[in-house]
């Protein structure tokens, strides 16, 4: 807002009509809404002071603005036009640029004095401002929302097709490329381990038949992390079993699973799921590095829910799970 006072005013000095010259218009700063941020860094200060105007009266412009992580005051005298005009050449810097104007006497005494306050930012800066909210704006929707994925491997054929090369190290056929919803179970600021102190807040549990991405459990704590994609078949506290003709069961229950490749070679004993882990297998059953092998899926190194396929073209759909009733009447229904 414009301050005005008057500390010399038995001199009846006074400054009135400013106004700034901007992007080749005059406009008069009464007129002009303090709070715009303007986009044009060179100004052109004007303006008109009246009363007993004598020898020796001088303008000065002080000028405070931030300069790195300080302030900075500087100071010019404006050029007199006439014996009732004057005018000053400003430059705005980023920010918030404080602007006095002074009628200082020949003793060097305020006899007025206007204040007011211009922003400006320069393009430079609202480019960078615009690059860093957009990489901003990419890493959360990566890190919260969806994430894309690539299928390096066959072990979860034929729900979702791998890479394929021929004898020669040829490339026949590029993976999936699917979409993974970061939302589906788990809201997790610690952007998978980056921010220590970011919490995890959970929605939802997986379900069995769920196809899901998370970070393998590799023992070597200094290996690189690798992502790894497979589907829900038990969940904690449940009993998995694999016998010899390759039927899952869980607690007992046969499980009916039209989406594998081929019943498994090898059977898997009885075992519990600890309460903070999952059960997972990929849907090529003799071609895939699971919980059979490495064990347990633990729930700290979900990444989210698989739901979208959407190249190569021609497998543009999306990525349903498999409901399973374990009912025992359910199950019978399903496997008959």
């Amino acid at each position: 807002m414009l301050e005005t006072s008057n500390p010399g005013s038995n001199a009846g000095v006074i400054i009135h009509d400013l106004s700034i010259r901007y992007a080749e218009q005059i406009i008069p700063l009464d007129s002009l809404d303090l709070d715009e941020v303007l986009a044009e860094p060179n100004l052109q200060l004007s303006g008109s002071i009246s009363g007993s105007v004598s020898e020796g009266l001088r303008i000065i412009t002080e000028q405070t603005f931030r300069y790195g992580f300080r302030k900075k005051v500087t100071e010019t005298e404006a050029e007199v036009t006439g014996r009732t005009r004057f005018r000053a050449n400003i430059r705005l810097h980023n920010g918030i640029n404080g602007l006095t104007l002074k009628i200082v006497d020949a003793g060097g005494c305020v006899l007025d004095k206007k204040q007011f306050d211009l922003h400006y930012k320069g393009s430079f800066r609202e480019w960078n401002e615009t690059i860093f909210i957009a990489f901003l704006l990419a890493i959360l929707i990566r890190g919260l929302v969806m994430q894309a994925f690539w299928i390096p491997t066959g072990s979860m054929e034929p729900t979702l097709f791998g890479e394929k090369r021929n004898v020669y190290n040829q490339l026949e056929r590029s993976g999936d490329r699917i979409l993974v919803s970061r939302f589906a179970y788990v809201f997790d600021l610690s952007l998978d381990g980056r921010i220590p102190f970011g919490p995890r807040i959970w929605f939802k549990m997986p379900e069995r038949g769920d196809i899901i991405v998370f970070k393998y459990p590799d023992p070597n704590i200094n290996a690189p992390s690798k992502d790894y994609i497979k589907r829900v078949v038990g969940l904690p506290g449940d009993r998995v079993e694999i016998d010899r003709q390759g039927i899952l069961y869980i607690n007992g229950v046969p499980l009916y699973e039209p989406y594998i490749a081929e019943p498994p070679l090898s059977e898997f004993a009885p075992r519990t799921v600890p309460k903070d882990s999952l059960f997972v297998l990929g849907d090529n059953r003799n071609n895939s590095a699971d919980s059979r092998y490495w064990g347990w899926m633990p729930l700290k190194n979900l990444k989210g829910q698989a739901v979208f396929n959407y190249l190569p073209l021609n497998r543009i759909s999306p990525i349903r799970s498999y409901s399973h009733d374990l009912t025992p009447k359910a199950a019978l229904q399903d496997n008959y």
